[in-house]
């Protein structure tokens, strides 16, 4: 008579199958995945530049937009994916927009200065947005927005920002004048200096 393994007996059998279908389902729901708190996050540096890419964009704030940081399996963020919500108005001073929280020493780079901010992005492939507003926001109630077209095509966009006191988020927001869905843009780099 053929001797059984002794893996098959089923005081081992049946926890083993449970802890290995638990396992499934766990890596199934990709929690490396999930939301993060919002947090600074620190620039790479490129000379005089700060640039956020990749990892830099791992805990934005999404204030009032639809945000979405694309990530890989292991949950390395990527791009970050920010989109007007449906029949949104255009940004007035007061709005927040979705923010890159700063680091104080990144912020201290960029703080009572005016700026350059180079946003790098890829058009969704439905519904891209035709422009993009970038402002620096700190702890004054309101901040000027600047807006520039968004050809429908990975381009750079080159902001002109003025000066803001007690900087602590460089703020998105995607514009459409199309108001029947989200529209919006595919972040890939920001890059920020000041201006001499």
């Amino acid at each position: 008579m053929p001797m059984r393994h002794w893996l098959l007996h089923p005081i081992l059998f049946y926890p083993l199958a449970i802890v290995i279908a638990g396992l499934a389902i766990v890596v199934s729901l990709r929690p490396q995945s999930w939301p993060r708190e919002p947090a600074p996050v620190s620039a790479e540096r490129d000379g005089e530049w700060l640039v956020y890419q990749g990892e830099g964009f791992n805990t934005p704030d999404q204030g009032a937009e639809e945000l979405t940081v694309v990530r890989d399996y292991l949950g390395r963020a990527l791009r970050l994916r920010v989109a007007q919500t449906t029949a949104q108005p255009l940004p007035q001073p007061t709005d927040s927009g979705a923010r890159i929280l700063l680091t104080p020493e990144d912020a201290a780079a960029i703080n009572g200065r005016p700026v350059i901010v180079e946003v790098t992005y890829n058009p969704l492939p439905v519904n891209a947005a035709n422009q993009l507003a970038v402002s620096l926001r700190g702890d004054a109630p309101s901040a000027p927005w600047i807006t520039q077209t968004a050809p429908p095509e990975t381009a750079t966009l080159r902001f002109a920002l003025p000066a803001q006191n007690s900087v602590n988020a460089i703020a998105l927001r995607p514009i459409s004048n199309l108001t029947d869905m989200a529209y919006g843009l595919e972040i890939t780099r920001i890059r920020v200096t000041p201006r001499t």
